[in-house]
């Protein structure tokens, strides 16, 4: 059980840095040169309690690097790499730590979730008028199939893909003709989850823009972990705010505070989980 939560703990990390946009029915036009990088720094903060009774605590740090590998009239494609990711996190008074940059002392359970995701590009398509990332479909070989990583599902509570909400996260598009004190919506249904957003223009300084973004999703995922079987299901709310430059659409801060709350089950019981988050993040 203990290795499941602290799995589960590290996941909650990860997805609430991760999980940005999915999703951006707005018109307009995302302005990038061949070449050009992005360094996108996540400092997030996390209180939960999870099932058992068990209360957590950490901050994390993580550092992407964005590059535009190639551009068209439609669209870009744009490489995403973790570099670094650093966690304190502090579960029933033990420590359950992970540096990137000093892994002998990285917990265990922790390093295998983590380590095999550093620096591996993954190349990601997005719409150049909607910040939309395009994913390409393909066929999973059964192979593949017994060899996913059950910490990618279980990171679909909170974003339905890293690479995806990572490289659109660094871009928000205002809808043409839209003025101080407007608002618009979207709404993102993908599998076992939906999203609703809601968007008001709160100012314009020069080509700065700040955006206030509410957000509530609800997910549910049924999950196999180290041969049991497990559901989770969560509601997130969440508030912030979104500096991007209206001239190219890149985003250079985002800051938002969360609070999650759902239930994990197993074996035909329902545990009770809950969690307060706060992230900034800054794209340079």
């Amino acid at each position: 059980m203990k290795k499941i939560i602290i799995a589960f703990a590290g996941l909650l990390l990860t997805g609430v840095s991760f999980s940005q946009k999915i999703n951006n029915l707005t018109a307009g036009k995302i302005k990038l040169a061949n070449g050009q990088k992005i360094i996108v720094e996540n400092i997030s903060n996390v209180e939960a309690s999870l099932a058992m009774g068990m209360e957590l605590k950490s901050n994390s740090t993580s550092i992407n690097a964005l590059e535009v590998k190639a551009g068209t009239v439609k669209d870009y494609t744009i490489s995403n790499t973790l570099t670094k990711l650093k966690v304190n996190m502090n579960m029933m008074g033990q420590p359950n730590n992970y540096d990137s940059d000093n892994k002998e002392s990285n917990n265990a359970e922790m390093a295998k979730i983590f380590d095999e995701r550093l620096n591996k590009p993954v190349d990601i398509i997005i719409d150049n008028s909607t910040g939309i990332a395009i994913t390409e479909k393909k066929k999973i070989k059964k192979a593949d199939a017994e060899e996913t990583n059950p910490a990618d599902d279980l990171m679909k509570m909170f974003a339905d893909n890293s690479d995806d909400g990572i490289v659109s996260g660094a871009f928000e598009i205002i809808p043409q003709g839209k003025l101080v004190g407007d608002s618009w919506s979207d709404t993102t249904i993908a599998k076992d989850m939906k999203m609703f957003r809601t968007y008001t223009l709160k100012s314009i300084t020069g080509n700065d823009a700040v955006i206030q973004s509410n957000t509530i999703t609800n997910s549910l995922n049924k999950l196999n972990f180290q041969e049991m079987e497990f559901e989770v299901k969560s509601e997130t709310k969440s508030i912030g705010e979104i500096l991007t430059d209206t001239n190219t659409s890149m985003v250079k801060q985002r800051t938002t505070s969360a609070d999650i709350t759902g239930s994990i089950q197993m074996m035909g019981q329902d545990m009770p989980i809950s969690a307060k988050t706060k992230s900034t993040i800054n794209y340079k």
